[in-house]
């Protein structure tokens, strides 16, 4: 039986970022969705449910970090892992680790320009976690 395909959502407002993170994403195996703002981003985690949504902190529209609020609280997006990637921290400071913590979860941060192997390495494990999660 063929190994079904992970899905990502990929949030961000500047086409040269969704370009690169797409063609990563896609050259590692992945099915990618873009969106550019809240809207289209909960329109399409609701129609593809993808296995993880990777997404900016600042959107034209609006702040991630109080969207995230809004995705955890809709029954059909809340158990999708969320990973940021951002302008707001300092590729200085980013060894991989890094956290944003929005009420009582913690959420997975990276600085662009982003780090691809640590990016894919990370989006994986948040995808493991997740299904294991599920399973218990």
């Amino acid at each position: 039986m063929p190994k079904k395909v992970k899905k990502i959502l990929l949030v961000d407002d500047s086409p040269v970022a969704q370009k690169m993170m797409a063609r990563a994403f896609h050259n590692a195996g992945y099915q990618v969705f873009l969106a550019w703002d809240e809207v289209e981003c909960l329109k399409m985690a609701k129609a593809e449910k993808p296995n993880a949504i990777l997404m900016d902190v600042i959107f034209p529209d609006g702040d991630g970090r109080e969207f995230v609020k809004k995705l955890k609280q809709d029954p059909d997006t809340n158990d999708i892992p969320i990973i940021f990637a951002t302008n707001t921290i300092n590729v200085k400071d980013d060894d991989g680790e890094l956290v944003i913590t929005i009420g009582e979860e913690s959420y997975r941060s990276f600085a662009k320009p982003l780090h691809f192997p640590k990016l894919l390495s990370t989006v994986r494990k948040e995808i493991n976690r997740n299904k294991n999660q599920k399973k218990e």
